[in-house]
């Protein structure tokens, strides 16, 4: 039986001091021997304060991602791009993380599980500020 995994962007975070117009692509490639699926969540540019944690604009939909065979051990790749937009050069970041789960049985519950990604981001060209963008993320793999 094929399974899914559904990824969804729960809140957004950023502490820093390099400004606040902020978008990101949070995507996700998953492998179960070979690569299964992939599929990414997107948010366009918006206003997001130092200190604040909200839920995205939108929210954006979910990513629904095929996930191989039920039972199935899987790697899930995800890689957080984020830009701090300005006028004439954003600062950028990026962050890759892997994450290994094993797909629910035929006819089992969903399996479901929250965790957070975070990348940092420099000024540029000048170096002297940074920020943190904290996302809080949720991963639902589920029989289709």
């Amino acid at each position: 039986m094929p399974c899914t995994l559904t990824l969804s962007v729960l809140s957004e975070n950023q502490e820093g001091d390099i400004g606040n117009d902020w978008k990101y692509t949070l995507s996700a490639k998953v492998y179960s021997g070979a690569l299964t699926g992939q599929g990414a969540v997107e948010v366009a540019k918006h206003t997001l304060t130092s200190g604040t944690t909200q839920t995205p604009p939108g929210p954006p939909a979910a990513a629904v991602i095929a996930a191989g065979d039920a039972g199935a051990d899987l790697k899930i790749e995800l890689r957080l791009a984020a830009a701090e937009v300005d006028l004439l050069h954003n600062d950028t970041g990026e962050k890759a993380v892997d994450i290994r789960l094993t797909n629910p049985a035929a006819g089992a519950s969903a399996l479901v599980e929250e965790r957070e990604i975070s990348v940092g981001v420099t000024e540029a060209p000048s170096g002297i500020g940074n920020a943190v963008l904290t996302l809080k993320i949720r991963l639902e793999l589920a029989n289709a």
